[in-house]
């Protein structure tokens, strides 16, 4: 019956077909979402099984000789939607730091998300490097840097814990870290495109990074609030974008990814008194296609690979590099600041998961065919066991903390 309907659909109809295969994924996530809430799972496991499952290297090619036609495929209307998800959520998360909240950490948050993020890139770098390519090794450890609070925050929202004094330096160092992870990247790409003169051109290259970050993080932070200021509110969700459209072009004339500028383009706007009209327009969006990034990377991802013991093996490698190194990393820090080593490791646990972050940097790796197949599903393998070992770490820990304050 199905197969009829659509019977008269041709090449000139992949559009369409597009459109239905992304509006099937998104209700699926969402379905998906709904469960994941009731066994207090982070939305992006049930988004990424969602493209798992679905995708062309599992259900979806069945589905397709089923109903005569190629819906679930890797195709370029999916991926531009991927693109415009991954460009929002990290536009997103700009907004939700914003430029006073990495001001305000304190010495102690800005030295904790620098050596958490710093540790696991070192460290994943050198010894990936004897397993496979320099160029690979790098984006594997810059894909270990940033910490997401997507796995915990709903731990921290459904305890009541909002307020506690480790969670104020938890949030701040996971807000800071996300910038010392995207310059991690920058200069990690960098470094792929070649540099020469050694140790020399590399202290250049990263100096070079880091300056011009700064100049357009203070340059967007003083101009962008202001111009927002004059602009009618008719028009300050088309200008807000516009911004991020200018960011992006400068950002990559300069060298840099665009989700770099979409950070930075986020991070000024929350400093403009119609922020929250930007961050309503965003949730919005966020709730329709922020899911199709996830589901993208999971039918990118060969499920087969996941029994290859090669992948396996190289995926718990780095999940215990970047869990203990992160752990490592924050713990001092936390500590010199809560002066409570309980406290200090209940933090020091909220940043061990990945989640979103390391999936955007792999996301990037494969698209310009840095990583291999077998690449891409060992950071997303790494991502979800991070999430999985953080959250449940952090959970029980908080727990046992709260149980011995009654």
């Amino acid at each position: 019956m199905l197969k009829n309907l659509f019977y008269d659909v041709d090449n000139s109809d992949q559009l369409f077909l597009a459109f239905l295969e992304i509006s099937i994924f998104i209700t699926v996530a969402q379905a998906f979402h709904l469960a994941s809430l009731k066994y207090k799972l982070p939305s992006i496991f049930g988004e990424i099984l969602t493209g798992i499952i679905l995708g062309p290297f599992a259900l979806g090619t069945f589905l397709n000789s089923i109903i005569g036609l190629n819906i679930f495929t890797i195709n370029n209307y999916l991926l531009l939607f991927s693109q415009f998800s991954v460009i929002l959520l990290i536009f997103a998360a700009g907004l939700e730091h914003g430029f006073r909240s990495l001001r305000s950490s304190g010495l102690y948050a800005l030295l904790a998300a620098s050596i958490g993020a710093i540790l696991p890139f070192v460290g994943v770098y050198y010894v990936m490097t004897f397993f496979t390519s320099k160029g690979v090794a790098l984006l594997m450890g810059a894909a270990t840097g940033a910490t997401s609070l997507a796995a915990v925050s709903s731990i921290i929202e459904g305890m009541g814990i909002q307020r506690e004094k480790f969670v104020k330096i938890l949030t701040s160092s996971a807000a800071i870290d996300d910038v010392v992870s995207f310059i991690i990247l920058s200069i990690a790409l960098s470094l792929i495109e070649g540099i020469k003169g050694g140790y020399l051109g590399l202290l250049k290259t990263a100096s070079f990074v880091v300056i011009s970050w700064i100049i357009i993080l203070l340059v967007s932070v003083l101009i962008i609030p202001r111009l927002l200021s004059v602009v009618s509110d008719n028009l300050v969700v088309e200008t807000s974008l516009m911004i991020l459209f200018i960011l992006t072009v400068i950002m990559i004339t300069l060298g840099f990814s665009p989700i770099i500028a979409a950070f930075i383009a986020g991070i000024a706007i929350a400093e403009s008194r119609k922020a929250e009209r930007i961050k309503g327009m965003v949730t919005a969006l966020l709730s329709i296609f922020g899911s199709i990034f996830f589901v993208t990377i999971g039918a990118e991802t060969n499920v087969l690979s996941f029994v290859n013991l090669q992948v396996l093996e190289i995926g718990i490698l780095i999940t215990a590099l970047a869990s203990i190194l992160k752990f490592v990393g924050i713990l001092p820090f936390a500590f010199l600041y809560t002066r409570k080593m309980k406290h200090a490791i209940m933090t020091s646990f909220g940043m061990i998961p990945r989640g979103e972050m390391g999936l955007v940097i792999a996301s990037l790796a494969f698209a310009d065919n840095i990583f291999s197949q077998n690449n891409l599903s060992e950071v997303v393998f790494m991502s979800l066991l991070t999430t999985v070992i953080g959250g449940m770490f952090f959970n029980l820990s908080v727990r046992k903390w709260l149980s011995s304050t009654q």
